[in-house]
């Protein structure tokens, strides 16, 4: 019973992180333009990202415990690693991205070119950082259904 729980919420928390981040590409873009408000409300969605990727790999972690590991089952020790590469990934290249265009577009008028270009370039960048996450995102979804998948 325990362990159904904790999956059911392993996969709510990455679902969660998957859709909070569908929409931060087009905050990025729409922030990057000098909308403080857009600025905030994607501040708002990398702190929940944070908060359900990090509860997924706690579920996953306590998954791992108390299913007394995975002998024999390698798709689940590298869907272990590859939450932790995601994780990485959250911590060191969005969300200090995501700070700085916040800050940028915080500390007034986008109006200049260097500006625009620097916005512009951090807004690429978070959707970079998006679209990999969406990548291992879907990876650690095919190596959870792997055992399913082969024959």
């Amino acid at each position: 019973m325990i362990v159904t729980l904790l999956i059911i919420l392993h996969v709510i928390t990455a679902s969660a992180w998957f859709g909070l981040s569908l929409r931060l590409g087009n905050q990025a873009k729409f922030a990057a333009t000098g909308q403080p408000a857009v600025a905030m409300d994607g501040s708002r969605t990398m702190a929940l990202m944070g908060i359900m990727l990090i509860a997924t790999f706690i579920f996953s972690m306590t998954l791992l415990v108390v299913g007394g590991g995975y002998p024999g089952l390698i798709q689940y020790h590298i869907a272990s690693a590859l939450i932790v590469v995601l994780l990485a990934l959250q911590f060191m290249g969005l969300r200090p991205s995501w700070s700085k265009l916040s800050n940028a577009v915080n500390s007034g008028p986008l109006g200049d070119d260097a500006s625009d270009d620097v916005s512009s370039r951090l807004s690429r960048k978070i959707s970079m950082f998006a679209g990999i996450g969406h990548l291992i995102w879907l990876i650690l979804l095919v190596l959870m259904f792997w055992n399913r998948l082969s024959i």
